[in-house]
């Protein structure tokens, strides 16, 4: 099961939030002094969401609503307070009406190619994309900057890179985009309470890329 964004995530009185990727790679060196790498697996996004100091109450419900998602067993919907839209359209007015999405998958999957755009519209380095089609989502951060032609296309270099099965016509995000998350084994921490106050709660999130 996915939580949707309103249920667990705009519910948690967040003071910090520290995005991050968990690389699966492999280092080998040779005899010759060369290092090898290989990608063993596509990146997966993670993050350390900080609660705020707060009432007992309001960290004691955001406590159950963690517990409740059975550790691994649930994930829940993550979003970036820092990237929640496109940093050259302040709350993402002029995307009003739009349709981007994938127009289609290249050999490159470095490269997004996208349509749908407003003529002109610029999507910034550091911005963030959430790709949707059917049960498979991806999150992905821009590259360069790019702004799309007159037709509204744009081909849009991203990290990581798109997954195999990803297809034509998938839905792209880019208010609030967000990710699959589950909790880190061990990354609840609730926080200790004063008579009145609960401080540093913790929770450490990773991105569940096939939600059951």
């Amino acid at each position: 099961m996915i939580h949707p964004l309103a249920a667990i995530f705009d519910r948690l009185p967040i003071s910090g939030f520290e995005l991050d990727i968990k690389r699966n790679d492999e280092l080998s060196g040779q005899g010759s002094g060369a290092l090898l790498g290989v990608e063993l697996a596509p990146p997966l996004w993670t993050a350390t969401i900080t609660l705020g100091d707060a009432r007992n109450n309001e960290l004691k419900q955001a406590a159950a609503l963690i517990r409740a998602l059975g550790g691994m067993r649930d994930a829940f919907m993550v979003c970036d307070p820092t990237s929640l839209w496109p940093q050259a359209d302040f709350k993402g007015a002029a995307l009003a009406g739009a349709n981007v999405h994938l127009r289609t998958v290249g050999a490159d999957r470095s490269v997004a190619q996208l349509s749908g755009f407003p003529a002109g519209y610029v999507m910034t380095v550091g911005d963030k994309l959430q790709l949707t089609d059917g049960a498979l989502l991806s999150y992905h951060e821009v590259g360069a900057t790019v702004a799309a032609n007159g037709a509204g296309a744009m081909n849009l270099p991203v990290f990581p890179m798109l997954p195999f099965s990803l297809t034509a016509n998938a839905v792209v995000t880019l208010i609030r985009p967000a990710f699959a998350a589950v909790v880190s084994p061990g990354g609840h921490k609730p926080g200790t309470a004063s008579s009145a106050l609960t401080r540093g709660a913790q929770i450490e999130i990773i991105q569940k890329r096939k939600p059951s």
